[in-house]
């Protein structure tokens, strides 16, 4: 019978095995030479906090009106319940479907997204941006698979990823279709289903103008569409609620790092982003809508249906930071940093975010988080080449400072929000186990 050790990254830990006495026989080595041979887990070492979390804190009154609130816009700013919200946080793509498991892609088990929400609340983070829970076509495991058929089995993952983000007090904005071909899906999906030839994967696809495609043909826009309403209207089965009206999602957002067609191409067309942006407000006129077009371009900025203007940055860019943003304002809308390198290229990073700290309203979400594997011992390891993905009290290595560079991440959702910077790290346990049952909707499986 196997016995298994679970370790939670702060000591070493190995697999521990209870040997059929028939092994010494078979073998002719004792149970210690054989458990030389076993394969063994070492968990990473990591930066010990003196705070705990072990799962999301006890809410009071104004924690669950929170949570039960949404996101509004009041010119530049976001509110609240009539308090100025500004959202910080990380980006956590894999939360509805991970290419970084075997098999390749697989649902996360709800171990690794509960770990991943606790982090962000343990670097004082209020928000988070989930790709794979608004962009879900073209593979078997998506909410699309294939056009206009639908799979409900694969809203289980993102039924709970969502409530999960509820009951630790997180607020989400999700893109709906990618700029690029990868696991996910994204608009050269629904290209090739209506019988447009392309090759190629991520961003790299010829023809290269085949990307316009996407905006400028009738029956695209509107099976596109038909995957929107398919996924608002879904019902999420723990909380009752549809997705377009659950106050949980703050933003939705027409894409992520649109253009006219290829990378670097421009934005999306105005007339396009106009035209889904009246459908999602038509369909969830309490949430907020963003233009996930990569950049702010003067010819977009008069969509009035548009709330949320922003960029993303690689590497840190202060003048493109600052010139996007007055532009954004001078249109009387917010700005929001999607994403942004945090490992040290370009503009220093501590004066980066402290500049989106002075624009007014403004907010931001690093690139990208990752956490433990299922059984909480080894990290789960992704490589997005130049853009080193994050992990929260990783301890330093000779290329990178998880530890120096997530204390200065730290100190910004500090200044950002408000509030107190943590004088020492809190650790977040994995797997997390303390679930305040005012928080717990019926039937959620924790």
């Amino acid at each position: 019978m196997l016995y298994k050790v679970l370790c939670l990254g702060l000591v070493s830990c190995v697999a521990a095995f209870a040997l059929p006495p028939e092994i010494a026989s078979l073998t002719g080595l004792s149970d210690s030479q054989f458990d030389e041979l076993l394969p063994r887990a070492s968990c990473p070492e990591s930066i010990n906090g003196t705070g705990i979390i072990s799962g999301p804190s006890f809410p009071d009154e104004i924690d669950i009106l929170k949570r039960n609130s949404f996101v509004k816009r009041d010119g530049v700013k976001l509110t609240l319940l009539g308090e100025e919200f500004r959202p910080v946080g990380a980006n956590i793509y894999w939360l509805g479907l991970d290419e970084n498991v075997i098999p390749d892609p697989s649902y996360p088990s709800r171990t690794r997204v509960l770990e991943a929400f606790a982090d962000v609340v343990a670097m004082g983070g209020n928000a988070v941006r989930g790709h794979t829970l608004g962009i879900s076509v073209g593979n078997p495991l998506s909410v699309e698979p294939s056009l206009d058929v639908f799979n409900h089995d694969a809203y289980e993952a993102i039924d709970f990823a969502v409530t999960a983000a509820r009951i630790y007090g997180l607020k989400l904005v999700l893109p709906l279709i990618d700029n690029y071909n990868y696991y996910h899906g994204g608009k050269y999906q629904f290209i090739g289903w209506h019988g447009i030839a392309f090759n190629g994967t991520g961003a790299n696809i010829t023809p290269e103008d085949v990307g316009a495609y996407f905006y400028n043909t009738t029956s695209i826009v509107e099976s596109f569409k038909r995957y929107i309403i398919n996924h608002l209207t879904h019902v999420n089965r723990y909380t009752g609620l549809a997705l377009k009206d659950d106050p949980t999602i703050f933003a939705w957002e027409s894409g992520n790092e649109l253009s006219a067609a290829r990378f670097g191409d421009g934005p999306a067309p105005a007339a396009w982003t106009k035209e889904i942006g009246q459908l999602i407000k038509g369909l969830a006129p309490k949430q907020l809508f963003m233009d996930g077009s990569y950049g702010v371009f003067p010819e977009t900025l008069d969509n009035e249906i548009v709330d949320i203007f922003g960029d993303h940055f690689y590497p840190p860019n202060i003048t493109r930071l600052r010139e996007g943003a007055s532009m954004v304002h001078a249109a009387g809308r917010n700005y929001f940093s999607g994403e942004l390198d945090w490992t040290g290229g370009g503009d220093d990073l501590t004066r980066f975010l402290s500049t989106v700290t002075e624009i007014e309203g403004a907010g931001d979400a690093y690139w990208s988080l990752f956490g433990h594997d299922d059984e909480c011992c080894q990290y789960v390891e992704h490589d997005d080449g130049t853009f080193t993905s994050f992990y929260y009290l990783r301890a330093n290595s000779p290329n990178v400072s998880f530890v120096d560079r997530g204390k200065i991440l730290i100190d910004h959702a500090a200044q950002i929000t408000g509030k107190p910077a943590p004088k020492t790290f809190q650790k977040a346990t994995c797997p997390q186990t303390s679930f305040p049952k005012a928080l717990i909707p019926p039937g959620f499986p924790l």
